[in-house]
This record gives C-alpha cells, structure tokens and sequence, in this order.
C-alpha cells in the first residue's frame, strides 16, 4: 500500500468504527480482532484524548511534549508486531530494525525529559508561558488553540512521523544493505543530537553554579548562552538532529516505493521546529543583548566553513 488513497480509506474505516463504538476505547479487546490501523488509530484517538483532558485539570501546555518521544516508538513496535505476525521474524527483518532504532531516539529523549522533570504536574516547557501570554484575558481561545493546534494537530503528527513503515507493510520487509546504511545515518543523528543536548545541558549547569558560586562570568557564561562545540557552526543543532533523523527514516520507505507522499510528518515537523524556533529566539533576543550578534554570525540550521571560525 503506497497510495495517499489507499491510506486514507484504511484510517478513515478504522476512525469511523472507533467513533460510532466509542465506548469500546476503553473496554480490553484483543488485538488479533483489530487491524493494524484499528490499533494504531485507537492509540492516535486515546492520546488525543488524555492530552485535553490533561490539560483541562492543569492548565499546562506540554501534555503532547510528555508523548513526543513515546508515541513514534510505539507506532513503529505494532507496525512491527503486525509484519512478524504476517510474514514471520525473519521476512520482517527492516521493520525491526525501524523500531530499534525509533526506540533508541525515544529512549534518550524520554531519559532527557524525565532529568528536566518534565513529567511532574508542574514540568512545562518555559516556551508555552509566553504563548499563555499571547492568549491572555481569552481563555476560550487558548481552549481552540490546544485543542486543535497542540493536541489533534501534534497528536497527528507525531503519527505521521511512523507513516513510511506502515507504507510499505504489504511490499518487501526485509533488510538490504542500503536499509543498513539508511539505519546508520539515523543513528548518526541520534550520537549528534546526544551531544548537542549534553553541552547545552552541562552548559546551563555550569553557568547556574557560576552564578551561585559568585563567581565573575566570561565568555558564554556572561552572554548567557552557548555559542562553543557544535553551536560554533548553527544556532540550534539539536533541532538540526531531530528533523534530519524523520527524513532520513522516511528513505525506508522511498528506496522501496520511490517518490511517494511519506515524507509528510518529517515536512510537516519541519515546519512545526522552524516556528519553535522563531519562539525561542524572540525569548533569546529579549533575555541576552549579545544573541543578536550571534544570529548575524551563525546561521539558524545551515553550518557552514565560514562560522567554524567565529570566535
């Protein structure tokens, strides 16, 4: 199944049995009487749900960012489960290595979030205060705007994401030597990444201490932000990581199916990190007089020799 028809047809069958059987989300059934998409559709719709309803107890914004690193890995393991139930381990050899690889993204960001607190009732990302801002005094509007923006629209992407291994589920699942190159390049975003976000992280850290301690800050530590290691060459490469490592997923399904639609959740995901980071860098630019400088010098997401030498 590679055609946007086909897709929708299935997703939209398994929508409509779920929303006339409403009550049969929450009743145990077993798999084996869903189809792949009945499964992967009733996880999308729980989320949707959890996510609104979280937020109405909290008030807090970052219901999806808890699920962000959970939710690919997961819809990548049933995709896996129904292939091996299919065609058995050996013929499904590629869509394990599809959610090994997704687990490992998943596995450190969830690491990463839980060092943050970012699954206590209070972990917010310090992002969404200033969009609470925009929305003040219009609580009905912040409503839509979770609602629709936050909740379906992220919910759905975050499926999107997994939509090249569902694809080719019916063509051939077996590993080749170019789905090991694919698989290295991943995880070769994923190390980037990693790094990316320890020197971000020890960074902060340290400034903190410095802070604390009295001590006279210097360099990075008196701008307030990190331009060193990987941030020498762009503004922001862990986002850089992130979006390549969807792109390069979706090639599992392009070596196979050739120029096919898949490529939407890594497209869409783009778009939703490059407003991110128009957010973050308005907050920058009001917090550190110096960052201004550092976006003329240092492109956002596109290293170049040049910025290597910047001191």
């Amino acid at each position: 199944m590679g055609s946007l028809e086909e897709f929708l047809s299935q997703l939209s069958n398994s929508l409509q049995f779920w929303v006339t059987h409403p009550v049969q989300l929450f009743l145990p059934v077993t798999v084996s009487s869903l189809s792949l998409y009945d499964v992967l559709v009733w996880v999308l719709l729980v989320s949707c749900l959890f996510c609104w309803i979280m937020f109405l107890l909290t008030d807090n914004l970052s219901q999806v960012d808890r699920l962000w690193s959970i939710l690919p890995p997961l819809y990548s393991a049933i995709t896996t489960y129904y292939c091996i139930k299919e065609k058995g381990v050996p013929q499904s050899s590629v869509m394990i290595v599809m959610t090994l690889i997704s687990s490992v993204w998943g596995g450190r960001l969830t690491y990463q979030f839980v060092k943050k607190d970012g699954y206590t009732l209070a972990g917010e990302d310090y992002r969404w205060k200033y969009v609470k801002e925009v929305f003040e005094g219009r609580y009905l509007t912040l409503q839509i705007f979770n609602l629709f923006f936050v909740v379906i629209y992220q919910n759905i992407l975050l499926f999107l994401l997994v939509v090249p291994q569902v694809l080719f589920l019916a063509g051939d699942t077996a590993c080749s030597a170019l789905d090991a190159l694919i698989a290295l390049a991943y995880m070769a975003l994923v190390v980037l990444e990693t790094i990316s976000d320890m020197q971000q992280q020890e960074f902060q850290i340290e400034k903190y201490k410095q802070k604390a301690d009295g001590v006279e800050l210097k360099g990075d530590y008196k701008a307030g932000f990190l331009r060193s290691g990987l941030f020498k060459y762009c503004r922001h490469p862990n986002y850089v990581c992130e979006v390549l490592i969807w792109w390069v997923f979706a090639l599992f399904s392009l070596s196979r199916l050739g120029v096919n639609w898949s490529f939407i959740g890594a497209l869409n995901l783009t778009g939703l990190f490059t407003g991110s980071v128009d957010i973050t860098e308005q907050i920058s630019c009001k917090k550190y007089p110096e960052y201004k400088l550092y976006q003329e010098k240092v492109s956002a997401f596109i290293p170049s020799v040049r910025m290597m030498t910047i001191k």
